[in-house]
């Protein structure tokens, strides 16, 4: 009887010392993890490698290849730029590949951007004004030229013995005198026409002062075409010892109301100045100057 209350005590405590010991050992019970659901916006379409680009991306990479003169990585940030925020992209395999196989396309493309049109402007709205030099006697003289967007017509083209913003302001004005006050005045950056003296005449004039960008002069590009045709003319003959100022004024008169211009339907300037016509053509005159190299038909009004 003893040992069996002794064997039943001592089971008794091995099993009370096991419990004790199990609270320090035992692992705690925590609640399972899960994964959090998933709460992004799926797309619509569904995404394919090598889906077919749409035409128009197609068109339009060309065109910005043809434009800008870029490489594929370039041509690739543009579209990216442009078109990104709608869902659209390429990539600079994509638009490689496309410059690749169609040369041809881009050439087209090119030629068809030289010879578009440029669009009609109102008449004395904005003028165009630069700065140019010729060779004369072995010198290089100054010269203003100011020419008028809507109708081409050369407002001013006169030589300048310095270009310091008086001067050019006092060309200005007597301009504005002659053929009235335009909306704008569009210029390069070149520091003469960026001074403060300058443009705040202008301002006080009410005329808003335009800049182009750097190095970029077919953003002026009624201007520079005047210079163009202007330096082509003069260089085919020898003007030492002639007055400069004069030669000026002849080709002026021969380019204002002479001489036709394509975009202008086949008018001169000075018809498209007046807003008429003339019809005078029975009276027509043929006039040459410059040895022959400034030459048509003069119409009297």
């Amino acid at each position: 009887m003893l040992l069996k209350l002794l064997i039943y005590i001592s089971f008794s405590l091995l099993l009370m010392l096991k419990g004790w010991y199990s609270c320090f050992t035992r692992k705690p019970q925590t609640a399972p993890l899960y994964a959090k659901p998933i709460t992004a916006v799926l797309p619509t379409q569904r995404y394919y490698k090598n889906r077919k680009k749409p035409q128009w991306v197609v068109d339009k990479v060309l065109y910005l290849a043809a434009i800008s003169g870029y490489g594929a990585g370039k041509v690739a940030e543009l579209f990216n730029q442009r078109y990104g925020h709608n869902g659209d992209s390429v990539g600079k395999t994509f638009v490689y590949y496309q410059i690749k196989n169609q040369q041809y396309q881009i050439r087209i493309l090119r030629r068809d951007i030289k010879h578009k049109p440029p669009r009609t402007l109102p008449v004395n709205q904005t003028w165009g004004m630069d700065l140019t030099t010729v060779t004369l006697s072995k010198q290089q003289k100054l010269i203003l030229g100011i020419v008028d967007h809507g109708s081409r017509l050369s407002i001013a083209l006169r030589e300048l013995k310095s270009k310091h913003s008086d001067v050019l302001l006092l060309e200005i004005c007597q301009a504005i005198r002659q053929f009235g006050l335009p909306k704008f005045i569009r210029s390069d950056n070149e520091a003469c026409f960026n001074s403060w003296w300058l443009k705040s005449c202008l301002k006080l004039l009410g005329i808003k002062h335009q800049t182009t960008k750097v190095a970029s002069p077919w953003q002026n590009g009624r201007i520079e075409r005047l210079f163009g045709t202007f330096k082509q003319k003069w260089q085919q003959l020898n003007f030492n010892q002639c007055d400069l100022q004069t030669e000026l004024a002849i080709y002026r008169a021969w380019y204002n109301q002479i001489r036709t211009h394509q975009n202008l339907g086949g008018l001169t300037p000075a018809e498209v100045w007046q807003g008429r016509q003339n019809k005078n053509a029975d009276k027509a005159q043929w006039v040459s100057a410059w040895q022959g190299v400034l030459c048509g038909y003069y119409v009297p009004d």
